[in-house]
C-alpha cells in the first residue's frame, strides 16, 4: 500500500507539470498574438492615407518659370538703361535727369564791372558763359555753391525783354540785366531760391549776369554801370 501511494503522488505531480506547461504555451501564444496585432496597427498608422501624399512638383516648376521670366525682364531693363545712359544722355542731360547738385564751377572767361562816371573797373569776376538755348534754360539750376568771385554770363542773340526765374536754383542770386550797349538797366537783388515767380528785365536786354546774393550791395553796383568781358 505504501508503494502505491507513492506512485500515485508522483503521477499527480507529472500531470500537474504537464498542465503548467500547457498554460505557459497558451500564455505565450496569446502574447504573440497581441504583439502581431500591435505591429499591424502600427503599420497601419505609419502608412499614409491615399490622397495625403504631396502632389507632384508641378506648382514649384511653375514658380521657377515665373522667377526666371522676372529675372530675364530685369536683365533686359538693366541693359536698356545702360545703353541709354551711354549713347543717349549727354553730361548735361544726365545732370538734369538725376538732379545732380554737385556741379563744379567752370571758368570760361573774365568779366569786369565799370563805374558809370569814371569808367574805371569796380570789380572783376570769373564767368561761365551760357549761349545755347539749353545752357540759357539751365543756367545755375541744381548748383549748391558758387565762388564768391564767380558768376554766369547769359549771351542772347538779340536785345529783347527778358524774364528769368529761380526754379530748381538753390543759391540766392543777384540778377543784373544788361542792354546791347553793355549798360546795366536793372538789378534784381536777393532773388529767392527755388521761387517760380517771374523776374522781368524792366527793359530790353541782350545780356544777363548772375552773381551771389549780396554781391551788388557789397560792391555798390547800380543801374547805369557797365560791363566788359572776354571768353
Amino acid at each position: 500500500m505504501a508503494q502505491n501511494k507513492k506512485y500515485n503522488k508522483s503521477g499527480n505531480r507529472s500531470n500537474n507539470n504537464r498542465n503548467y506547461d500547457n498554460r505557459n504555451r497558451d500564455g505565450n501564444n496569446r502574447n504573440n498574438d497581441n504583439r502581431n496585432r500591435d505591429n499591424q496597427n502600427s503599420n497601419k498608422q505609419d502608412t499614409p492615407k491615399q490622397g495625403g501624399a504631396p502632389k507632384p512638383q508641378t506648382q514649384s516648376k511653375a514658380e521657377s518659370s515665373n522667377d526666371l521670366v522676372i529675372f530675364i525682364i530685369f536683365l533686359v531693363s538693366l541693359a536698356a538703361l545702360g545703353l541709354a545712359n551711354k549713347f543717349y544722355f549727354t553730361d548735361d542731360k544726365k545732370n538734369d535727369l538725376y538732379g545732380t547738385t554737385n556741379l563744379k564751377f567752370m571758368k570760361e572767361g573774365k568779366l569786369h564791372f565799370l563805374d558809370t562816371q569814371t569808367g574805371k573797373p569796380i570789380v572783376g569776376i570769373d564767368i561761365e558763359v551760357a549761349k545755347s538755348s539749353y545752357e540759357i534754360e539751365k543756367g545755375l539750376m541744381h548748383r549748391r555753391s558758387l565762388p564768391a568771385n564767380g558768376g554766369m554770363l547769359f549771351v542772347f542773340d538779340d536785345e529783347h525783354y527778358r524774364t528769368f526765374w529761380m526754379k530748381n536754383t538753390y543759391i540766392g542770386l543777384d540778377i543784373l540785366f544788361v542792354n546791347a550797349n553793355k549798360e546795366i538797366i536793372r538789378i534784381r537783388k536777393n532773388a529767392e531760391p527755388l521761387s517760380e515767380l517771374s523776374i522781368p528785365s524792366g527793359g530790353k536786354a541782350k545780356y544777363v549776369v548772375e552773381v551771389l546774393a549780396g554781391f551788388a550791395d557789397a560792391y555798390q553796383l547800380h543801374p547805369g554801370d557797365h560791363i566788359e568781358f572776354n571768353y
